[in-house]
């Protein structure tokens, strides 16, 4: 717009003159002579000089308004036009570039939505900006914008713990397995930080049963072989004594041999049920039906802790599971709540549709605990195992359903949903 303005002063101050000088000497044949050339002088300078500036204004205009598109025409003036092929050669470089980008973009857009595992991008502040539909499992949160302090999940609270450039292996009280990452990128020369989440458990429950099955099978092996060859040796000693007239003061001792040979055979059988339990056989039941089939024997575990059993099963609802390895879950379950409420405790079974509450009010899981509960040999027990946990969670797993076990003072719950 400037450069026609100053085209037009120019023209006025050019020709002007002339027409002045040929009204004042009424010769107007003068002023068309002069006015000739002028014109012709002026044309020159429009393509040699203010056309070559529109074009190049032109250009700096499409460059700011990132229209990478456009082109410019020559001009017909040589230097001007080698101008014009070098803009029109980075306009088309340019172009390709931001077109490569946006395909390489929209392309990385795809690939983290249909990622399984979850991304979150994160602003200085820790203030998620995006995150996949794998995350907003993962954590039970939508795809808006919030800040990572305002989600309450467990797995979330492991992300605020991560420092920078932190991988960590995380155990929920559920039993999954995340590896979790915090990671930056950099963006416009800053670092900007994101986190990702990918889902182990099911590699970890197989490569934990796989090696667990390994050790039992060799232990069992020879454990009962030993325990065979023992128990058969002290059994003929036992009848040996029995018919002996001083034998019976070395009856007492064999016995008690016999006795811990039995419960070592029993305790590698134990070990060796939890890496054969059988496929489910599914029928249609309720909460309610298992738990007052079971229910002496819950009562008298609790009646031994000297825990009190109490039952809301009004709100059951019909589920698919097998009554047999599930009244096999629930009574590890009852157990350990009923050891954990002790002399004076409450123990309550509570059924709510398709989900089965085992709650009681005992001093409740610590934070390691937490973390490890369902980990083959864990256990917190004196004389524990680490075998009850892991059983029900080999039950559990096998009928898809899901479940954890936690505290909220002054309860720990032990929860199962049934699919």
């Amino acid at each position: 717009m400037k450069s026609k303005v100053y085209f037009l002063l120019l023209c006025l101050a050019v020709i002007a003159p002339t027409v002045v000088l040929g009204l004042a000497t009424q010769r107007p044949e003068i002023a068309v002579c002069c006015l000739l050339p002028e014109t012709a002088l002026l044309i020159l300078v429009y393509r040699m000089l203010f056309r070559p500036m529109r074009v190049i204004a032109t250009g700096l205009e499409l460059l700011r308004e990132q229209d990478f598109s456009s082109r410019l025409r020559k001009v017909g003036q040589p230097d001007a036009d080698r101008v014009v092929d070098m803009f029109n050669s980075m306009m088309a470089c340019l172009h390709r570039q931001n077109l490569q980008i946006r395909e390489q973009n929209e392309f990385l857009d795809l690939l983290i939505d249909a990622s399984p595992m979850g991304v979150i991008i994160l602003d200085d502040n820790d203030n998620i900006c995006q995150l996949n539909g794998a995350a907003c499992e993962m954590l039970a949160t939508g795809a808006g914008a919030q800040p990572l302090s305002a989600l309450t999940s467990p797995l979330a609270l492991a992300l605020r713990r991560l420092g920078r450039d932190e991988v960590r292996t995380v155990r929920l009280a559920n039993s999954e397995v995340f590896r979790c990452s915090r990671l930056h990128f950099m963006d416009r020369g800053w670092h900007h930080p994101f986190m990702l989440i990918e889902r182990l458990t099911d590699e970890v429950r197989a490569a934990e049963k796989q090696a667990f099955a390994r050790v039992i099978r060799t232990m069992a092996h020879e454990v009962n072989n030993s325990m065979a060859a023992i128990i058969s040796t002290m059994s003929t000693i036992r009848t040996i004594l029995a018919d002996h007239p001083r034998g019976a003061n070395l009856l007492e001792p064999v016995n008690a041999c016999l006795t811990r040979s039995a419960e070592l055979t029993g305790f590698v059988r134990r070990f060796a049920e939890v890496v054969k339990v059988p496929e489910p056989i599914l029928c249609l039941t309720d909460f309610m039906e298992l738990i007052l089939s079971a229910l002496p024997i819950l009562e008298s575990i609790c009646s031994a802790c000297g825990a009190r059993l109490e039952t809301d099963l009004t709100n059951a609802a019909p589920v698919r599971m097998d009554s047999v390895l599930m009244q096999q879950a629930l009574v590890n379950i009852v157990k350990n709540a009923a050891e954990s409420a002790s002399r004076g405790g409450t123990v309550t079974l509570r059924a709510e549709g398709h989900t089965l509450l085992v709650i009681d009010n005992g001093p409740g899981l610590t934070a390691d605990s937490a973390d490890n509960l369902f980990s083959a040999l864990y256990t917190t027990k004196p004389d524990g195992h680490g075998l009850g946990l892991l059983l029900v969670a080999e039950i559990l797993n096998k009928h898809s359903a899901r479940f954890s076990l936690q505290t909220t003072p002054p309860l720990t719950t032990f929860s199962i949903t049934l699919p």
